[in-house]
């Protein structure tokens, strides 16, 4: 195992999903995490808007997680950041650096009155500016009417987040980026890796079958060659698939059919904007998947 994961920074808003991540993190060592640093942005409206008693509070609870966390068997470190009108994604990216993290946890739903939310909204703004890996935890909300009667829960344990990777990738230098990660955390800890790629509908050339086989041939070695890098690092059963049509879209469908554990994908394909952080491909997945979903960066300078 490479030393590449030993840090993570855990994005957390002091609310129920919270306890829901400090719950899933003794399952992050199977990645090789040693160190978490728990990480919160309050946003204050204006100096002295915030009463000490809630300032108190809200140290104590990230106090509480620490104490959790330690018992978990880290090396761990907390901090409560208080910033006037401050911009959650903002302040977790420069947590991260400031904290020299090696990849980021948080959950796409958050449940606080209180200050930015980590909603769906601010997981997919944090990505936007994440030159770090990001590892999301999808957090439902029960079917109750009444709002203050839903309860939060983990949609698939993270326990089990590594018995299943499906890897999907066009064989983009950020896909293949991806790669490597699979490569550095599967181990002992996978049963199963599935080698995923998507003929994209609308593609040149992919509407005739001819070019579509030639196509298939082509990625189907490039996956076999991914096959026996694996080989070497897991006895995980890996299968090959490809598939044809909406890319992200296929990639949900998979993950679905095969009852994958964990999404593994790159945050940009081929032709991405370098300006943007996140793909429009990994944005749909990350917002329709219901298993966690490991998203990697591209190479920034």
């Amino acid at each position: 195992m490479k030393e590449l994961l030993k840090h993570a920074i855990v994005a957390l808003d002091l609310s129920e999903s919270s306890d829901i991540i400090v719950e899933c993190l003794p399952y992050f060592k199977k990645l090789g995490t040693e160190k978490i640093t728990l990480f919160t942005s309050i946003s204050v409206p204006y100096p002295g808007g915030l009463s000490e008693k809630s300032e108190t509070r809200m140290k104590e609870t990230m106090d509480n997680y620490k104490s959790i966390v330690e018992k978990q068997g880290y090396t761990v470190y907390a901090e409560v950041r208080f910033n006037i009108n401050s911009y959650a994604p903002r302040e977790i990216i420069e947590g991260a650096t400031d904290h020299k993290a090696d990849y980021l946890i948080f959950g796409n739903r958050g449940n606080s009155k209180v200050h930015d939310l980590l909603l769906g909204s601010t997981a997919s703004e944090t990505m936007q500016r994440s030159h770090l890996p990001v590892y999301l935890i999808k957090i439902n909300a029960t079917d109750e009417k009444e709002l203050e009667d839903r309860k939060l829960y983990c949609a698939r344990a993270c326990r089990d987040s590594l018995n299943h990777i499906l890897y999907a990738t066009d064989f983009s230098e950020t896909a293949e980026r991806a790669f490597k990660t699979l490569r550095d955390i599967t181990g002992q800890h996978s049963e199963r890796i599935t080698l995923f790629h998507v003929q994209s509908k609308g593609r040149i050339g992919t509407d005739d079958p001819q070019k579509l086989e030639e196509f298939n041939a082509i990625d189907r070695e490039r996956l076999e060659k991914h096959k026996e890098i694996l080989q070497r690092n897991t006895n995980a059963e890996i299968d090959i698939k490809i598939s044809y049509g909406s890319t992200a879209n296929e990639i949900l469908r998979e993950a679905d059919e095969s009852n994958a554990t964990l999404i593994m994908m790159g945050s940009q394909g081929r032709g991405y904007v370098r300006e943007l952080f996140i793909g429009g491909i990994a944005y749909k997945v990350m917002r329709g998947s219901e298993i966690p979903v490991f998203i990697v960066s591209a190479q920034r300078e």
